[in-house]
């Protein structure tokens, strides 16, 4: 006999927040291959990380002035 799963309640949580998720960007993005997916993650987290350093430069900056 198989196993079946109970039934999901809603939660009104979610249901708070489904009407603010851009489903057309989860989409494009299950379109992707998981590799696609992490290149972008990745290409991502060296924009942050450039950012974050550009901003660390500044603020050394005005310390020295």
């Amino acid at each position: 006999m198989p196993y079946e799963l109970p039934p999901i309640t809603p939660n009104p949580v979610i249901d708070a927040y489904k009407p603010g998720i851009d489903m057309t960007l989860v989409r494009e993005n299950l379109k992707l291959t998981p590799t696609e997916r992490l290149e972008k993650l990745q290409a991502l987290l060296r924009g942050t990380d450039a950012l974050k350093a550009a901003g660390e430069a500044f603020r050394a900056a005005k310390r020295a002035e």
